[in-house]
């Protein structure tokens, strides 16, 4: 069974709950200054945020207290358990419990040296496949995210894939986990350095020196036609790359390495499928596939709204070939198809109930609003009122199912930077320490687009640059309207809170 079959000859591209139990915790840092690649929002309505109990100076002083006077003890039964046994399995566990103290008070690069001297003593007892190494590796993941090691914890993901691969079978449950965790991270490094650098206004494509390397090599000899390309004899190289006139600029130049890296992963997947793997994988993969096609839209959105100018690359073929109607045409073909054939073997498997029906249709719905394809997209959505008409179900309950307090950002199936689901594992952690929030209103068309968006208020440490990364982010998700027996509906200004952290 191959999804990708109908991928063939074509380009490669590239919660909230009403109720959240919060930290807020004071910042004196500068706000046009701090790192903000783990940033992401929780929306909550603002006439609920008053539930919200907002527990101020995030972990309590004398659990962070504790963890700091127990470290000197772990220390010196660690030390005790090296002289009598270097390779004792008891300091794995001394040192696991070691850097967890670390990571409490924040002595992260402390922790990272505790968690790799853990894992490598794992290696020296059990070798260097085992799995044992694999929790330190992935508990030391949380310190490297709060220091922004982004290529670090890419090594680290990337490694814990293949040393999975080398345990498991390729249609493993294993597998398929390690599958996801790894294509979810690459989809977080994406955004984290592509959308929420500090570099204000990077847009997420190649860098020069990438496209020096793919395209003619560093320091190399001369291309195919006889020119010559080497670096130190020619200074004006990166904009005869740029305009072409080295070679044709073609989409896997212009696209970020992770969402290729992405394509391959699916594609492996999918070349071991067998008679282990279940419906719901199948259909994930499927949008998945969907996803990443998405985000052929969301760059050239994004890249138009900054408007960055750079000499090099305005006017440039690769400019040409990022911003092309094809390049978003395929976009919207290859996501289309993906899920399309998600929504017929949902439809076409025995047992499946009529929610699991609906939302594979709401998803086809949400994909061809979000390319502004209105009509299908209301067909899509009289298509999933009437599987649950058939069901017995009125307009008026299916209404009220599918309008929920936070509006749904769409495709559903899609990844949108600051987000938790692009935050890398720190989304995971379930009450997160939130640093502020803003106050937030605007409205929603019945196209999904966003009107009017007005900042009415925020906590005090609020700061511009996060101000202006989330009206960004509104202005260029496309929300799902109100729905009303199917039909697309405006809503008139609503007012949300955004507690953000980072």
């Amino acid at each position: 069974m191959k999804i990708l079959q109908f991928m063939q000859n074509k380009m490669s591209f590239g919660y909230c709950a009403c109720i959240i139990v919060a930290s807020l915790v004071s910042t004196s840092t500068s706000a046009q200054n701090i790192e903000l690649a783990n940033l992401f929002f929780t929306p909550v309505p603002l006439d609920q945020a008053d539930l919200i109990t907002l527990n101020a100076g995030g972990l309590a002083e004398v659990d962070r207290q504790s963890a700091a006077d127990a470290i000197p003890r772990f220390q010196a039964e660690i030390s005790a358990l090296e002289e009598a046994n270097s390779n004792d399995p008891e300091l794995i566990t001394q040192l696991n419990t070691l850097g967890l103290a670390q990571q409490t008070i924040d002595q992260h690069e402390d922790a990272i040296a505790t968690f790799d001297k853990a894992a490598a003593i794992a290696v020296n007892i059990y070798g260097e496949d085992s799995l044992q190494q694999a929790p330190m590796l992935e508990q030391s993941i949380l310190s490297h995210l709060k220091l922004n090691n982004i290529s670090e914890i890419t090594n680290i993901e990337e490694f814990l894939y293949e040393l999975r691969s080398e345990q498991y079978a390729a249609d493993s449950a294993e597998m398929y986990s390690a599958m996801t965790n790894l294509a979810n991270w690459y989809i977080s490094s994406y955004f984290k350095e592509g959308y929420l650098s500090q570099n204000i206004g990077f847009i997420p494509r190649l860098t020069s020196a990438q496209r020096v390397s793919r395209q003619v090599g560093v320091g190399g000899a001369g291309a195919s036609d006889g020119s010559d390309n080497n670096i130190n004899s020619r200074g004006n190289l990166l904009e005869a790359i740029a305009s072409g006139n080295v070679r044709d600029v073609n989409i896997n130049d212009v696209i970020d390495l992770r969402l290729r890296k992405l394509e391959n992963l699916y594609e492996d997947y999918q070349d071991s499928y067998s008679g282990n793997t279940t419906l719901t994988m199948v259909v994930d993969v499927a949008r998945r596939i969907a996803r990443l096609s998405y985000h052929a839209k969301q760059e050239m959105d994004y890249e138009r709204e900054g408007n960055v100018f750079d000499p090099i690359y305005n006017g440039s073929r690769e400019e040409a070939v990022r911003n092309s109607d094809q390049r978003r045409d395929e976009s919207y073909d290859v996501g289309k198809i993906a899920l399309e054939y998600a929504s017929n073997l949902v439809q076409s498997a025995e047992g499946v109930g009529a929610e699991q029906v609906a939302l594979a249709l709401f998803d086809l719905a949400d994909w061809e609003l979000a390319y502004g394809r209105v009509e299908t997209a209301k067909e899509a959505y009289q298509a999933t009122y009437q599987v649950f008409r058939d069901e017995g179900f009125s307009d008026a309950s299916i209404d009220a199912a599918f309008n929920i307090g936070v509006p749904v950002a769409v495709p559903r199936i899609g990844a949108f930077p600051a987000t938790q689901q692009t935050s890398g594992s720190l989304g995971l952690i379930q009450n997160p320490n939130y640093s502020g929030y803003i106050d937030v209103s605007f409205s929603i068309d019945e196209l999904g687009n966003t009107n009017d968006i007005a900042i009415i208020g925020s906590s005090e440490n609020e700061n511009g640059r996060i101000q202006a990364i989330l009206e960004s982010q509104i202005k260029l998700t496309k929300f799902r309207p109100l729905l009303r027996a199917g039909e697309l509906i405006s809503q008139e200004p609503i007012e949300y809170r955004y507690y953000y952290s980072y």
